[in-house]
């Protein structure tokens, strides 16, 4: 099988993703997978410079216009014609460096990546079997519905977790098309020792919006006054650049616990590994956006979890998460001091994780899985074919007579 991929090579969560997805599919089937990818005008710091996830992809840059929109009528109709016209021109130049695959794999995510891009390669005519991954939706769909339709040129879907099947469903999407496959996790060759300690909170790519990171350090504020001088420090993390956000630190100091935080901002992946390995409890106070990535690293690592049931993560934690409701800072210090104090509850937790990990969230599972959806895509566009192939054109028998009159 000839397979080909069109997604973000950058340092970020989906860049990951999708590095990691390749190597395992390439490991799983011997085979190699063409990445195809350009900028994708984010404007985050890793696309600004260059800071690539993987040095094999077949890179191209063109202008991408950003997503802002004036207020002015005549200039949002200006910059969307020139942002539809390039992001078509950008899925033309995606269809013609394929090497001629058998399927062609889509990560759907914003901008150059986003809806647009999508549909208009959708559209467009290919032999090989499409298949788009939707990691996230973007305004423009969610604005006007009927554009989702043509998801339905698709021969697969994926993505990756549950509340957004069901979301594209409502849009009118085929469910039969439709397949939930979990983001990964490596397990470690072996576990740290007991020096686990500290709070981990992982802020995404943009961590004032969704993630529930001032429910996070309202709770730090509660454990620190319950708990003195033994109050844990709270480690924070994230996809979105190197610098701390202002808002972030000022929440922080406006609750006492500036001193208590340590900012890493955006580490490697090996950086993440390791930290995940040496904290005590994670914390996903999620409200949207999508928390697979640190909820499968945390399980691999057998990190305890506290979180919603948002954003994905009864999906990827199922029985080994400890669920908290949203928005609420006094339930999440709860249940932070009982997991720290409660070493019997912390043992079946971690046994817990470690079994989702391993029976769900392995690289090599997620590799079968989406490789089944690689057949099933090839097999519909193949039988889609003949379909089209036998249609009986018009004859003369078949065209109804005019009635004399």
């Amino acid at each position: 099988m000839r397979m080909s991929m069109i997604g973000c090579p950058f340092k970020t969560s989906f860049g990951w993703y999708a590095n990691s997805l390749k190597a395992a599919i390439e490991a799983k089937s011997g085979g190699t997978v063409q990445w195809i990818a350009s900028n994708c005008g984010c404007g985050d710091p890793v696309e600004t410079n260059r800071i690539f996830e993987t040095e094999h992809c077949e890179y191209f840059h063109m202008p991408m216009p950003s997503d802002f929109r004036s207020g002015a009528s005549w200039r949002r109709k200006f910059r969307g014609a020139a942002r539809s016209a390039m992001v078509y021109a950008r899925a033309r130049r995606y269809s013609s460096m394929l090497d001629h695959p058998d399927v062609v794999h889509f990560h759907q995510v914003l901008n150059a990546y986003g809806s647009k891009a999508v549909f208009s390669w959708l559209r467009m005519p290919t032999t090989a079997a499409t298949v788009v991954t939707v990691h996230e939706l973007d305004a423009e769909q969610l604005e006007r519905p009927e554009m989702n339709l043509v998801y339905n040129r698709a021969n697969g879907i994926i993505v990756l977790f549950e509340e957004l099947r069901q979301h594209l469903i409502r849009l009118n999407v085929q469910p039969e098309k439709i397949r939930v496959i979990l983001h990964g996790a490596h397990l470690p060759s072996q576990q740290a020792g007991n020096s686990r300690e500290g709070v981990l909170f992982y802020g995404g790519h943009k961590p004032m919006s969704g993630k529930g990171i001032d429910t996070v350090i309202k709770a730090m504020a509660i454990v620190h006054q319950r708990m003195s001088s033994a109050g844990p420090t709270l480690t924070i993390h994230g996809h979105y650049g190197s610098t701390t956000p202002p808002e972030a630190l000022a929440l922080a100091k406006e609750n006492g616990i500036a001193d208590n935080v340590i900012w890493l901002n955006q580490i490697s992946n090996d950086e993440m590994a390791e930290l995940y390995q040496r904290s005590a409890v994670c914390v996903l106070p999620f409200t949207r956006s999508f928390a697979g990535l640190p909820a499968a690293l945390a399980a691999a690592s057998q990190l305890p979890v506290i979180c919603t049931r948002k954003a994905g993560l009864p999906d990827h934690l199922a029985d080994a998460g400890i669920w908290i409701d949203e928005n609420n800072p006094e339930q999440l210090a709860e249940e932070i001091i009982r997991i720290l104090q409660d070493g019997r509850l912390r043992s079946e937790v971690t046994s817990r994780l470690l079994k989702r990990a391993q029976r769900h969230l392995r690289w090599d599972l997620i590799a079968d899985q989406t490789l089944a959806v690689y057949e099933e895509a090839i097999q519909h566009k193949g039988e889609s074919a003949v379909r089209t192939k036998v249609r009986p054109s018009a004859s003369a028998d078949s065209i109804p007579k005019r009635r004399a009159v």
